[in-house]
């Protein structure tokens, strides 16, 4: 059977970002597997190269060199990027379970997390190097003032410890570092020649290194070996990772250290459908360190298994390479290479590492464009492709036994002014005194997350009740979700209506009732309905003085379009989602306290849109200040590169409102005034005299970007630059 967009089938999850993971994510983007659909799920949002760290350390490379951006990977994937941190499997269920999100489900789960520091890392005396992730943020603190503490431990003095060492004392030659371990020598692993020639580096670089003596305790500013102790200013351990404990907690089989034990597939030895590659792994059939190269070497066999078991095909052995090379830099310039009972060293060892690495780096960063072809669905999965002819009208609703599923699972509360609710053809609700406020609003997904997909959904339907000053109540949904395998279709709803349903709870608001059904794409729309006692803040209450204040950044639109075409970096597509999941509703009591009667949240429009209506309905003008409106980060780049909404267009013909007085008519901060923004902040007239409290009462309330960006004036739209 051939088809040009087969419909999902079963959910493969990739729960971590590392080494192997990352190898998934391009094999399966190179060539697609029919009726699979991918997610990635990770803690941070761009996936460091251990190889690289030590380079990184020593200022050969910069951050963005050692990194994959795991967003524009999974855009080239046709994945689904997920940026949060799990806390737990539910085995049982095929569920990955999290602090502040609802559980995920998956059909075939790939684990590459990597470990998770020990206890004796609790102290801020002491950094542990992995995960790396967690290490560069605190390398990079302790490194701000130019240079890292005057004397630092390193504890641990295998490859990674001496190579550490050897690029800190490269880029910061001021400060010592003393080498601590356990055994008797270093460097068990390499050959007599190799170690003494990194000893020799390690002693003309004036490295100590203290052998024999096992670190037991750490405090500030000492290590305790034994009887000894080790004066230094901050420690850095290198000796490995422990097992995250929800492995053991899950029901997985692990080893005696709780790591998750695997056969000779890669895959769990209780759960076949689960799979783990990389530190998190214990390869029974032949245990290997703890070390990113052989990540690096699990990752096709891990990717070709994934795609064999969810179409239920014999799957591929991983053969363990019995000695890995180890490649260690001499701070910059020379390095020594380890493989066995061999041994080189050079200047040429040290460009053959750098162009190991480079290459395994450009695998993901150098991706290439991809043609749309008609694929074949695996014969496996063929019989449980849905018919080809859908119904329309009342036969494209979600079934019911789907639709009751999810409303089990989400448990919506009721406040007792509900008197019905889910379940009657139309909802009843006891309204108190004042007016009603109403309004609606919803969208098709924009980003992959779908449970906060659900929050952003929610909060923007709010917010047209928050700039007017009521308080929302009410709500009801209208859902799309695409056709796909029922339990899919079904995790995609519960999802997208959790992340609302969290939104509404938050703020008291009621969810009544609504309509799901089979559409093109997922998609979510909220009719809410409020109550307004106070007089209203609305679009046409703007008065000449008023200084314009700004709650929100702008730039989500050139943002998620960039995002759309793989080139928005990662942490800024996070930034972005974070500001749109977040309520209006205390800016606007913060704008409504220092005087604001004339208010309205920038969505669609612009803030140049969106400012000509609130002129027009007040009978002022105005002038926009470009340089003080807050401009999320990567926004003035994407769009200088010509990335911008599709609505951007037409948003631009409010700017032919405005006399522009001193900017290029292109200029990418003119442009971004009419970028259409989701889920945005809300604009308001403030009294001139008090909008710099306004301002500062709301970055206390966390509003980090709220700026003063213009004043109202009695005619005319003016841009000044």
């Amino acid at each position: 059977m051939k088809s040009a967009d087969p419909p999902p089938l079963r959910d493969i999850v990739l729960l971590g970002g590392g080494h192997a993971n990352v190898q998934v994510l391009k094999r399966l983007g190179m060539r697609p597997e029919p009726g699979l659909r991918l997610t990635i799920v990770a803690r941070e949002p761009h996936s460091p190269y251990t190889g690289m760290l030590p380079g990184y350390v020593a200022g050969v490379y910069d951050w963005d060199e050692i990194h994959i951006d795991l967003a524009k990977l999974a855009r080239f994937a046709k994945a689904r990027f997920i940026a949060a941190e799990a806390t737990g499997i539910d085995a049982t269920e095929h569920r990955i379970l999290f602090a502040d999100r609802p559980p995920l489900r998956y059909d075939v789960l790939a684990i590459n997390t990597g470990g998770v520091p020990g206890e004796r890392f609790a102290s801020e005396f002491v950094t542990p190097v992995k995960p790396i992730g967690r290490f560069i943020p605190v390398w990079e603190e302790l490194t701000a003032n130019g240079a890292p503490p005057r004397s630092l431990g390193i504890v641990g003095a295998g490859p990674g410890g001496v190579e550490l060492a050897l690029a800190i004392n490269h880029r910061y030659p001021g400060t010592r570092c003393t080498l601590v371990d356990g055994e008797d020598k270093i460097l068990g692993g390499f050959a007599d020649k190799p170690r003494r020639r990194l000893e020799d580096a390690l002693r003309k670089r004036g490295v100590s290194v203290v052998t024999g003596a096992r670190v037991t305790g750490a405090r500030e500013g000492e290590l305790l070996a034994g009887d000894t102790s080790i004066s230094i200013d901050h420690a850095l351990w290198t000796t490995g990772v422990e097992a995250p404990a929800w492995f053991a907690d899950a029901g997985i089989d692990t080893d005696s250290r709780g790591f998750v034990s695997v056969n000779e597939y890669l895959q769990s030895t209780s759960h076949a459908e689960i799979f783990a590659a990389g530190d998190v792994a214990h390869l029974g059939a032949g245990p290997r360190p703890k070390a990113g190269v052989y990540a690096v070497r699990q990752g096709p066999v891990l990717a070709e298994n994934l795609r064999r078991f969810a179409t239920g095909r014999r799957l591929r052995r991983f053969r363990a390479q019995r000695h890995a090379m180890a490649i260690v830099g001499l701070g910059t310039g020379t390095a020594v290479a380890n493989r066995g009972g061999r041994y080189a060293a050079g200047r040429w060892v040290w460009f053959l590492k750098q162009w190991i690495d480079r290459r395994f780096m450009r695998k993901f960063n150098d991706l290439p464009e991809m043609s749309e072809e008609a694929v074949e669905v695996s014969s496996s999965l063929q019989e449980e492709l849905p018919p080809s002819m859908r119904c329309g009208g009342c036969g494209a609703k979600l079934g019911a036994g789907s639709l009751n599923a999810v409303l089990r699972r989400l448990d919506v509360p009721q406040s007792p002014t509900t008197l019905l609710g889910i379940g009657e053809d139309a909802a009843v609700v006891q309204v108190s005194q004042g007016n009603l406020a109403v309004s609606c609003d919803g969208f098709r997904a924009m980003i992959d997350d779908t449970y906060r997909f659900g929050r952003i959904s929610a909060h923007h339907a709010l917010n047209d009740l928050f700039a007017m000053g009521a308080q929302p109540k009410f709500a009801l949904a209208i859902a799309t979700v695409p056709l796909m395998a029922d339990r899919m279709m079904e995790e995609d709803l519960y999802q997208v209506m959790s992340g609302a349903l969290d939104v509404f709870t938050a703020h008291g608001v009621d969810l009544v009732g609504g309509h799901s059904a089979e559409g093109g794409e997922l998609g979510v729309a909220f009719s809410v309905t409020g109550t307004l006692v106070r007089e209203p803040l609305t679009k046409g209450g703007l008065s000449p003085g008023e200084a314009l204040v700004l709650t929100a950044a702008l730039g989500t639109g050139t943002l998620l379009a960039g995002a759309m075409e793989g080139r928005t970096r990662a942490e800024h597509l996070l930034g972005a989602i974070d500001l749109m999941d977040r309520s209006n509703a205390a800016a606007a009591e913060v704008l409504r306290e220092h005087g604001a009667r004339g208010c309205t949240d920038v969505t669609g429009f612009g803030l140049a849109g969106h400012l000509s209506e609130m002129t027009r309905a007040s009978g002022t003008g105005a002038i926009l200040r470009v340089n003080d409106v807050p401009i999320l980060p990567g926004a003035l780049e994407l769009m200088a590169s010509g990335v911008e909404s599709s609505l951007q267009e037409n948003n631009q013909q409010a700017l032919e409102d405005y006399e522009n007085r001193g900017g290029a008519p292109d200029a990418p901060a003119l442009r971004l005034l009419a970028d259409p923004q989701t889920s945005g902040g809300l604009l308001a007239g403030i009294p001139g005299p008090a909008a710099g409290d306004c301002v500062q009462a709301l970055r206390r309330e966390g509003y980090a970007t709220a700026a003063v960006v213009g004043a109202v004036t009695p005619a005319g739209l003016e841009i000044v630059v």
